[in-house]
C-alpha cells in the first residue's frame, strides 16, 4: 500500500467521521419548540434554551446540508478512487460536487414545485457520477444520458 493511498483513505476517513457527525445533539427531555423556536416546559418555563442553536449560526440549515452532503461526496469519491485505482483528487471533487448537488436539489423550494424537472436533476448527477467513475464516457454524455433516463422516469411517475 503506498503513501497515496494510505494518504487518501484517512482522508476519506476524517471527512466522512466530520460530515456525519457522531455525536448527538441535546434534547430537553420535556417541553416543545413552538415555529419561532421558542421552548414551551410543563413547569411554565418560556424562551431559547442555551443549548438550542437555531437562533444563530454562521450559516442556515439548508446551506448546512449542502455543505454535509458536499463533504460526504467528497468522503465517497476519494474512497471509491482508491478502490478503483483512480485518482483521488479528481473523484473526491466529483463526489464533492455530486453530493452538494443533490442536497441542493433536495431542499429546493422550485425543485419540490417541479417534480419531473426534479427527477431529472436527479439521473443527470446519477450519469454523471458513473462516468466520473468510468474511463470511456465524459461528464457530459454521462449526465446528459443520465438527465434523459431520469425525465422519463419522471414523466412516467408523476403523469
Amino acid at each position: 500500500m503506498s503513501i497515496k493511498q494510505v494518504f487518501g483513505m484517512a482522508l476519506a476517513i476524517c471527512l466522512l467521521a466530520g460530515s456525519v457527525g457522531f455525536a448527538p445533539e441535546a434534547q430537553a427531555k420535556h417541553g416543545w419548540y413552538d415555529r419561532n423556536g421558542h421552548y414551551h416546559a410543563s413547569n411554565g418555563y418560556y424562551g431559547r434554551r442555551y443549548y438550542d442553536r437555531r437562533g444563530g449560526g454562521l450559516v442556515d440549515y439548508k446551506t448546512g446540508k449542502i455543505i454535509k452532503g458536499g463533504l460526504v461526496g467528497a468522503g465517497i469519491g476519494a474512497g471509491a478512487g482508491l478502490l478503483l485505482d483512480r485518482n483521488v483528487g479528481k473523484t473526491a471533487l466529483a463526489g464533492a460536487g455530486i453530493g452538494a448537488g443533490t442536497q441542493a436539489i433536495r431542499y429546493s423550494r422550485t425543485m419540490q414545485r417541479h417534480p419531473i424537472v426534479k427527477t431529472a436533476a436527479y439521473g443527470a448527477l446519477t450519469g454523471a457520477g458513473v462516468s466520473a467513475l468510468s474511463r470511456r464516457t465524459s461528464l457530459g454524455k454521462g449526465a446528459a444520458w443520465g438527465a434523459g433516463i431520469g425525465a422519463g422516469l419522471g414523466a412516467l411517475n408523476h403523469l
